[in-house]
């Protein structure tokens, strides 16, 4: 998916102490791993059937898992500057390059690897490599400035088991380790099952819903065409996920081509140069048009830049934001003390769900079915012609052929991880899941198949066996 997962981006982060163990672990368990490997030499059959790769998706994870596939099937020692370029401070403090560069010589004495299965988001991924010889699971995650913060490899985790029934999916959603809801909903207004937590609560990148409908707005009013050329500057750049950051000032994309970035590949800077091009108070009044029931929650509505900020940035500006509550006015002076530019990232890696202080955007699973329903509105007028392609051009997961349509958009921050989906099929009235979970340890939410596969299995519930 793109974030669900997706931080604004799909980015989770676990506290300091934490930290430095997924760090140590990278090198306990791939000596570990690589004893098997040593002891098992590669067949010489060279009619041996060799494994079909799966495609890595082009996100800041992915890239990196890339790099890292490169490094176990080449035949050179990875260069050590290379290892620094790629890895974050915080966690070579924890392994040295030399000890990386043991790692992955080791690794590549069972190569040639190939990666056989992926599941992640915009900033984190499990990646199942194999060798004739040996089945690793690899867990990797990037720092929002997509540098690796984690890497471990270790025994392939158990298969999840799918929910085939709603009382099994209310069984597994009671038993997770984190705060989660699931809604099923047709869009006739029905709600077909209820799950777990139904609150208010943080939704990452989901709220980039609320900027879509407020673009098709700006075009319907004539304030805006999908071809208006948008540029990026130092005002609006702001962190992974996405591509856009990566561009020079005076970088000009399409409308067309921002939106579609911003949902697509949940791009952050594609984002904001939208809500730049709209207005602030546009977003907040797509967001009520669209349904939200409680709009004061997310007013003023931050920009991700501003949200980077209070995630890593000064804590007492955080801590103001918090304290603001639901005043607009005390929370929109915190926005205006935030600095210029994107913070220094040297803190990511300590840095505690911000959610807790009201650091995100929120909304029930009721407001992102309303919002959902509101963009098909839009998207059959001709100012929002262009909406469905938009939103179905990443699905976020693989649903069954019975859905002719599937239009996504997930979210992560810092213990946060949420997913929201569109569906059609013929015979039946759409359907929008959603599923939103958020954790104070952002570990518990590592792995974000535990909880968006729910939105699989209920799809697959509704069309039956």
């Amino acid at each position: 998916m793109s974030s669900p997962i997706d931080t604004p981006s799909s980015r989770s982060f676990a506290r300091a102490p934490r930290r430095r163990s997924a760090a140590v672990a990278v090198a306990a368990a791939t000596a570990a791993v690589l004893v098997g490997c040593a002891a098992d030499p590669a067949p010489d059959d060279a009619s041996a059937s060799s494994p079909a790769s799966v495609e890595i998706p082009a996100t800041p994870v992915g890239e990196q898992v890339r790099w890292v596939m490169d490094e176990i099937n080449g035949d050179e020692t990875t260069d050590a500057d290379n290892i620094e370029t790629h890895f974050d401070d915080a966690a070579l403090e924890q392994l040295a390059p030399a000890e990386l560069q043991k790692v992955f010589t080791q690794m590549q004495a069972a190569a040639p690897w190939t990666a056989v299965a992926y599941d992640g988001v915009e900033t984190q991924a499990r990646v199942t490599i194999e060798s004739e010889q040996v089945t690793y699971d690899m867990s990797i995650s990037v720092t929002p400035d997509a540098r690796i913060a984690m890497l471990l490899f270790a025994p392939p985790q158990p298969e999840r088991t799918p929910a085939a029934s709603w009382d099994e999916l209310t069984q597994q959603i009671d038993e997770a380790a984190f705060t989660v809801g699931v809604q099923v909903r047709e869009v006739d207004g029905e709600v077909l099952y209820e799950g777990g937590d139904q609150a208010a609560g943080p939704i990452g990148s989901v709220f980039k819903l609320w900027v879509l409908g407020a673009v098709v707005d700006a075009v319907a009013a004539g304030r805006l065409t999908w071809d208006d050329e948008l540029v990026v500057d130092a005002e609006v750049r702001s962190l992974p996920s996405g591509e856009l950051q990566d561009r020079p000032d005076g970088t000009k994309v399409t409308v067309r081509e921002a939106a579609e970035k911003m949902i697509a590949i949940s791009d952050n800077t594609a984002t904001d140069m939208l809500i730049r091009a709209v207005g602030r108070d546009a977003v907040e009044s797509a967001m009520v048009s669209m349904g939200h029931a409680d709009p004061g929650a997310n007013t003023p509505f931050l920009t991700t830049r501003e949200l980077f900020w209070l995630l890593f940035g000064d804590p007492d500006l955080r801590a103001l934001w918090g304290g603001a509550g639901d005043d607009p006015e005390a929370r929109r002076s915190v926005i205006e003390r935030l600095p210029a530019g994107v913070p220094d990232l040297s803190a990511a890696s300590a840095a505690t769900p911000g959610w807790r202080d009201g650091a995100d955007w929120f909304a029930t699973p009721d407001d992102l079915a309303a919002a959902h329903e509101a963009l098909q509105e839009r998207a059959r007028t001709e100012a929002g012609a262009p909406v469905r392609d938009i939103l179905s051009a990443n699905p976020g997961l693989a649903f069954g052929d019975e859905w002719t349509f599937v239009a996504f958009k997930g979210g992560s921050s810092v213990g946060v991880l949420a997913g929201s989906w569109y569906l059609e099929r013929e015979g039946a009235a759409p359907v929008v899941i959603t599923v939103l979970a958020r954790a104070d340890d952002a570990t518990t939410l590592a792995s974000p198949a535990v909880a968006l596969g729910w939105a699989q299995d209920a799809a697959a519930i509704l069309t039956g066996p």
